[in-house]
């Protein structure tokens, strides 16, 4: 019909936009988090780009939803304004028609969210995790910039270098902290520069003219060590496992889990496209609005909404991790609350319209 396609085009425009704007937003915001390791010389300018990439990949189930909801309150209030619901009214075109043709939206996006949910975030957060690792695993001494503390590898090294001779690669006045358990190992040597095996591909710091310290957690007794020349390994340069991450394990994995975090993350995947078309619903009876009256009336309201909808579902993912709630409802009580307020705005909405 002329008309859903019409509906449907005013709908996508906006979304289309506002949805651009917030991965713009997001990506921006990402990179600041990301841009400082790579100034201190712990990440290459390439693993920034493609870990913002992951970022907003995970984001858009979020993004979607919300850009989906604000463009139909605000689209739904613009034809209410400019009478053109009216109009269709007084064409034959009721109610019915406008629910049928936000509830195809809806339903598109929610397939969307859902594959987003299930399958791409999943795997963007096993990339994210891979190229962490091998940062880390491929971490380059001599890409240290001297006067900042900087924590390395997953024995968490906290290093800090006075200065650094870029021709010869060597760092001087160098600090290195690593705890192990209850174990506290402070070295400062004079000099260090870092060194590759060529067989095993094993990272060592080869530190030179300095003192160790190993200081227990128990106050026991404190041991201290002058060397000349001392190595500490790094990181090996091959990682073959990442270990277990929840967030990125697939979801027929979680689906025959037990454990309460797993359920948890399973329900959270399936809830996503639900909550989509919930959302697209919702904004019809939002988007009402009084002709020649502004446009936005109900943007705010629709704003602060969907900021306790997301915050309520983020809370039910919490008790149900913490074993608060159990599989049921589990992370579905904020889906509830919210299809009862789509049920009776809807309804109210239209015994309003019939008795006017």
């Amino acid at each position: 019909m002329l008309v859903n396609r019409y509906l449907n085009r005013e709908i996508l425009t906006p979304l289309i936009t506002i949805c651009t704007i917030l991965v713009i937003i997001f990506a921006g915001y990402s990179a600041t988090r990301y841009l400082p390791d790579a100034a201190s010389g712990l990440m290459t300018g390439k693993t920034v780009m493609a870990l913002v990439f992951l970022r907003v990949l995970i984001s858009l189930e979020v993004l979607i939803p919300l850009t989906l909801f604000m463009s139909i309150v605000t689209v739904l209030g613009r034809l209410h304004a400019g009478s053109e619901i009216i109009a269709m009214q007084a064409c034959g075109l009721g109610e019915r028609t406008l629910l049928k043709s936000v509830l195809l939206v809806s339903l598109l996006f929610a397939l969307m969210v859902a594959g987003l949910s299930l399958y791409v975030r999943p795997w963007a957060y096993e990339q994210s995790y891979w190229l962490k690792a091998d940062a880390e695993a491929n971490f380059d001494f001599s890409r240290l910039r001297p006067g900042r503390f900087h924590e390395i590898g997953q024995s968490k090294y906290v290093v800090f270098l006075e200065g650094l001779d870029e021709d010869q690669k060597r760092a001087e006045g160098v600090f290195i902290q690593q705890r192990v358990g209850k174990l506290l190992k402070v070295t400062h040597a004079s000099e260090a520069w870092q060194e590759t095996d060529a067989v095993s591909a094993e990272k060592n710091i080869v530190l030179r003219n300095g003192y160790h310290y190993e200081l227990a957690g128990d106050d026991s007794k404190t041991r201290l060590f002058r060397f000349q020349d001392f190595r500490l390994p790094l990181v090996p340069k091959q990682i073959d496992s990442i270990g277990y991450r929840r967030k990125a394990a697939p979801t027929s994995s979680l689906a025959t889990s037990s454990e309460a975090e797993d359920r948890a993350e399973f329900q959270w995947r399936v809830s996503t496209g639900f909550a989509t078309v919930l959302l697209g619903l919702l904004g019809i009876p939002l988007g009402r609005t009084v002709p020649r009256r502004g446009k936005s009336a109900k943007v705010f309201i629709a704003a602060v909404i969907f900021a306790i909808f997301y915050n309520l579902t983020a809370v039910a993912k919490n008790w149900v991790e913490q074993g608060v709630v159990v599989s049921f409802p589990g992370v579905w009580w904020p889906h509830m609350l919210l299809a009862v307020l789509v049920a009776v705005l809807l309804v109210s909405g239209k015994s309003g319209g019939q008795a006017h």
